[in-house]
């Protein structure tokens, strides 16, 4: 069970935890789940004395601490048996050979140890982290003790995304929605109670402080997810208590251990599990809503023209607007050679009828809309006498 498993790895964190006292009593809360009743008023009774959000009385819904994920790893607090170095580089290579990309990381504060993976890291800067040699070097000279870090958001697939639950440190205040929380488990909980789905059942670490990595695999669409601490105002930020690692980010793998911490990282779900897809409801949370589109500009009206008093006036006001029209609609890469045709066109017709396609106002016209397109005033300028005289010189050749 997952509360056996806590209970045990607490009962190690509780010999070094300068708030022993809290840890105790979050063991006793758990105690609960494990004794076989689990009846969320006696944990809140023993924890903070304040009822957690649960699911209606006919929709009771798993969570963390009673789910059944199989026999349960040793908890003891040893080192690793054998050689430290092996063991530590044994860890990199493992996950390595998952097809995800690794990084030493200080044993102490577990910060990276090596630079050039941020958000915008380019696959040259990457390479290293995924290259087996390099591996292999850096836990069997300089950092063969290292803490072995996972960069999420990058490797197989498109990465892993992390969500990371924290332990309340003592001291910590929270909103007072939050004010029983003891980690960040309990509000993720609350969170997937709320949402009316179960805990999410992914592949689990447990770390030394009591916190817990959920791994899942980043979405198969749209933008990976970034990384956020606590709580804040917009997406990815889930709440407090709650760390969230993806592309840019890194997280301690299961298995790495470092005396600092005398306990190792390690997997607290079944042997057969492997990250899984981001569960809907969260998701949305992590995923920014997107912002409505601008409704697009409504262009202004073009440069009215003449229309003269007889139908060939008409006619040839008509085609002037028409040409206007597809010089101002014309697309990138195409607006020249359409402003070209128009003033050639219109230069071909201007005989037909002299008081409305003069050059002065066909080019006043002409040059309105191809500004309105994005073409320069000069160069359409230069185009638009160019295709004029063009027309005049086809209209005496009979041109078409």
């Amino acid at each position: 069970m997952w509360t056996q498993r806590c209970v045990a790895h607490l009962a190690d964190v509780q010999r070094q935890s300068s708030h022993s006292s809290r840890v105790r009593e979050y063991r006793a809360g758990l105690s609960v789940y494990v004794s076989g009743c689990p009846r969320p008023q006696d944990r809140d009774a023993v924890m903070t004395q304040k009822a957690q959000v649960n699911a209606p009385a006919d929709k009771t819904l798993p969570t963390p601490r009673d789910r059944a994920t199989g026999d349960a790893p040793s908890t003891a607090a040893a080192r690793p048996s054998g050689n430290l170095t092996e063991a530590q580089r044994s860890v990199a290579m493992v996950w390595l050979r998952r097809g995800l990309p690794v990084i030493p990381c200080s044993r102490v504060d577990k910060g990276p140890m090596v630079a050039g993976f941020g958000r915008d890291a380019t696959a040259e800067e990457l390479a290293p982290f995924s290259d087996p040699r390099q591996v292999w070097d850096w836990w069997s000279g300089r950092f063969r003790r290292a803490h072995v870090g996972i960069l999420t958001g990058r490797g197989a697939g498109r990465g892993l995304l992390v969500i990371d639950l924290d332990v309340r440190k003592e001291g910590t205040d929270l909103p007072p929605e939050y004010a029983y929380a003891y980690s960040g488990v309990d509000i993720l909980e609350r969170m997937a109670t709320e949402a009316g789905e179960p805990w999410p059942d992914t592949y689990s670490v447990i770390t030394p402080s009591g916190g817990v990595h959920l791994y899942f695999r980043q979405p198969e669409e749209g933008p990976l997810i970034g990384c956020a601490t606590g709580a804040g105002p917009t997406a990815p930020h889930l709440g407090p208590l709650i760390d969230v690692r993806g592309v840019g980010g890194l997280v301690i793998a299961a298995g790495s251990y470092s005396a600092a911490q005398g306990i190792a990282y390690r997997r607290m779900s079944d042997s057969g599990d492997r990250p899984q897809p981001l569960p809907g409801w969260l998701l949305e949370r992590l995923r920014p809503a997107a912002a409505p589109a601008a409704p697009a500009p409504r262009p202004a009206a073009l440069r009215a023209v003449p229309c003269g008093a007889t139908r060939g006036d008409r006619y040839a006001a008509a085609a002037l607007m028409g040409a206007a029209t597809d010089v101002a609609d014309a697309p990138e890469g195409e607006r020249n050679r359409k402003l070209f045709a128009a003033a050639r066109r219109l230069g071909e017709l201007c005989e037909s009828a002299p008081a409305v396609l003069s050059e002065s106002t066909v080019s006043d016209a002409l040059l309105d809309a191809a500004t309105r397109a994005g073409v320069s005033e000069r160069e359409a300028l230069r185009t638009i006498r160019s295709g004029w005289e063009r027309g005049l010189a086809g209209h005496g050749a009979g041109a078409a």
